[in-house]
């Protein structure tokens, strides 16, 4: 199961409430060698793409060993970068970028988790590990 970023928007005459449900408030940022409509679709299927309301990823690697994250960092922005394993459990937590997690094997899934200090999110597709 992918997880995704999506606009629910409820309300189109409160753009000045920041509680309201609006769009361009999440989205997806899809790896594809293309634009066209192909490419995109492959893309998604594989899961090669992640989720953001908007933190942005300059680079993203998920091997067999490692998981690397590296952030666009903005200068008003601090960063936790969380790489989260089976049952939703933090498995380590850095504020530096690239950030790197070495994998065990016995993790389930490695995802990371990129909170910005001023309230933005993104989150990557999980990477299935070991014996699930």
């Amino acid at each position: 199961m992918f997880g995704i970023a999506d606009d629910d928007v409820h309300s189109f005459k409160r753009f000045d409430d920041p509680t309201a449900a609006r769009p361009g408030q999440g989205w997806i940022y899809v790896r594809a060698p293309s634009l066209d409509l192909a490419a995109i679709l492959s893309a998604l299927k594989k899961g090669d793409f992640y989720a953001s309301t908007g933190v942005e990823l300059t680079d993203y690697q998920a091997g067999p060993k490692q998981v690397v994250v590296t952030v666009k960092q903005q200068q008003w922005s601090k960063y936790r970068i969380q790489f989260i394993g089976r049952g939703g459990r933090i498995l380590s937590e850095s504020d530096t970028t690239p950030a790197t997690y070495s994998i065990k094997g016995d993790e389930g899934y490695v995802r990371a988790r990129i909170l910005e200090s001023n309230g933005k999110k993104a989150w990557t597709q999980p990477v299935m590990v070991g014996s699930n």
